[in-house]
């Protein structure tokens, strides 16, 4: 018993000392992930914050052609009356002409930011996947290979003392239940039933060499 005892303790050392292993590289590989994902979120909030701005750069582009349109318009229904309105209606169109050039420009610039961002956070988020897996996968191959240590070891002189051990529990249930088969007998109600036929066959036996013996008037030997 204290060798099995001996065994077992050894098992559970080294099972720690596999685990604390185990933990030790998934403790850093779990971080290293986590940054990366809060990394990640990061980026994902400040590319909505981009396209937001993008969305209302495009709207200051369309207010801007509407606008000169709009004072297209106005030069062309005061031109006949009033010439200086008209020449006004044009430098505030000219001036909106200008703000339309560098609106555009900006969002084309930011148009491509906003790409560029967004290819870059695509391509993390692939990457962090892709570590997930591959942390998964050593997980998995870690375990793997726990199991066939544990197995490689009970398949040594520990692996005799086990089997050995076995055996010898065998043996003591095996005594155990031969006495309880002649303390307590088995099947104890068939017993007491043949035994009831037996004294049955037992009386009708007599009985007939009584009968016997009556109508023949003496004895078997007589």
């Amino acid at each position: 018993m204290s060798l099995l005892k001996r065994f077992v303790t050894t098992v559970h050392t080294s099972v720690d000392r596999t685990l604390a292993s185990i933990e030790n590289h998934e403790a850093v590989v779990d971080a290293a992930l986590k940054d990366s994902r809060e990394a990640v979120v990061r980026a994902r909030v400040r590319l909505g914050r981009l396209e937001k701005d993008g969305r209302q750069q495009r709207d200051r582009v369309s207010e801007l052609s509407s606008e000169i349109n709009l004072w297209n318009e106005r030069a062309k229904s005061v031109a006949a009356e009033d010439r200086a309105k008209a020449l006004a209606c044009i430098q505030r169109r000219k001036q909106r002409e200008s703000d339309l050039a560098l609106a555009r420009e900006q969002l084309a610039e930011h148009e491509k930011i906003i790409r560029r961002v967004r290819g870059t956070i695509e391509e993390s988020a692939n990457r962090v996947q892709a570590l997930q897996n591959q942390r998964n996968r050593m997980r998995s191959r870690e375990a793997a290979a726990h199991a066939g240590r544990i197995v490689n070891a009970l398949d040594g002189k520990a692996g005799d003392d086990v089997e050995a051990a076995i055996e010898r529990w065998e043996v003591t249930v095996g005594e155990c239940e031969m006495m309880t088969d002649s303390i307590w007998p088995l099947n104890t109600t068939d017993d007491e039933l043949a035994q009831g036929f037996s004294s049955q066959e037992q009386t009708r036996l007599l009985e007939d060499e009584l009968d016997e013996l009556l109508a023949g008037g003496g004895t078997k030997d007589e």
